[in-house]
């Protein structure tokens, strides 16, 4: 169970808004002492550009997209004129994660960009993903003490965007061991660079530390989290970490203390895009824990039915077919004291 950050995302990226002369074409011709640098600046400028002709609103989104690429081209030139700058990447990032990647609604009076997925729950754009990545690993590796970089909410550039949160969340979604192993090292590097404790960072990485089969390293996350602020989904994520752990009396408890009323938030948070779920499938883990906690046992059983056919997380199904079947073994014993109550005393 992942969390985004619900701070908007506004695509920054030092936009020049006066027309351009083509310098690479002049370079060339007036011989230039640096053409490459000059061929770094028209594509920089280019870039810019597009970008923020991409933002407006009167343009079809074939339009957009086509804009989004043109932009993404020319920092990608720029890169090539110039393969030490950092800056190209950076763009190149930030312009493809705000128009494929940015795709939840958190603000009615901001417009979602039509480049991102219809259903961005079932959709996410995994190439995309994978671009800005690369881009953004490129731009680290050339520029690691870059303020952008840093994990404070004003990084002093006006923009609270942190890259390494969002790289982390783009990892995860990717879903492969090998990309969850690297958003546990982005979530533990922005916890070494603050000392101050993100209730959303910690959750985060423990839902991670999980992921990757370390549960007494999540258990202990999960409580670190809670002790600055406590919310549904980081108690619930605690509870399935402590029912993996082969601790399910505790997990039950952890959910029960929450209230039926938090169940029904829970949801909300998740049909909005606030939470999601990697890999698709684990979401009823958590529906039928829960549901399991209060008693409801005709839908826990639904849902770890469900959780066992999605196979997500192999690792943690025999724990979902052991609650299965303990629940099937009441079902049982209900139905037979149903048509006899006496039957056990009759043998």
């Amino acid at each position: 169970m992942m969390k985004r950050a619900l701070s908007i995302v506004v695509l920054s990226l030092g936009v020049a808004t006066s027309a351009h002369a083509n310098l690479w074409k002049h370079a060339i011709e007036q011989g230039s002492p640096d053409t490459q640098q000059d061929i770094y600046e028209s594509e920089m400028k280019s870039g810019d550009e597009f970008a923020l002709q991409a933002t407006s609103a009167s343009v079809s989104p074939e339009t957009i997209r086509q804009l989004v690429t043109r932009a993404a081209l020319s920092y990608q030139n720029a890169a090539s004129a110039k393969p030490d700058s950092p800056e190209p990447y950076y763009r190149r990032g930030r312009l493809l994660y705000a128009f494929y990647l940015d795709c939840t609604q958190s603000n009615q009076f901001v417009a979602r960009s039509p480049l991102c997925p219809i259903d961005d729950v079932n959709g996410f754009d995994a190439k995309h993903a994978r671009d800005v990545i690369a881009a953004w690993d490129a731009f680290e590796r050339r520029a690691p003490l870059d303020p952008r970089i840093s994990v404070e909410r004003d990084n002093g550039l006006g923009s609270d965007f942190n890259l390494l949160f969002h790289r982390a969340v783009l990892h995860t979604r990717l879903a492969t061991k090998q990309e969850l192993e690297l958003a546990v090292k982005d979530y533990e590097k922005i916890l070494a660079r603050t000392d101050l404790a993100d209730e959303t960072v910690l959750s985060n990485l423990a839902e991670t530390y999980m992921m990757v089969g370390r549960l007494d390293d999540a258990i202990d996350t999960y409580h670190h989290a809670l002790r600055s602020h406590r919310n549904t989904e980081t108690m619930y994520g605690l509870a399935v970490a402590l029912d993996r752990d082969e601790r399910g009396s505790q997990a039950k408890d952890v959910i029960v203390a929450q209230g039926e009323q938090a169940v029904s938030e829970f949801h909300k948070r998740i049909q909005t895009g606030i939470t999601f779920f990697v890999p698709r499938g684990e979401e009823f883990y958590y529906y039928a824990l829960t549901y399991e906690a209060f008693g409801m046992n005709e839908s826990a059983l639904e849902f770890w039915n469900q959780y066992i056919k999605s196979g997500a997380h192999p690792e943690f199904q025999p724990r979902a077919k052991a609650h299965l079947d303990a629940l099937l073994k009441v079902q049982t014993r209900k139905a037979v004291h149903l048509e006899n109550p006496w039957l056990e005393f009759t043998h």
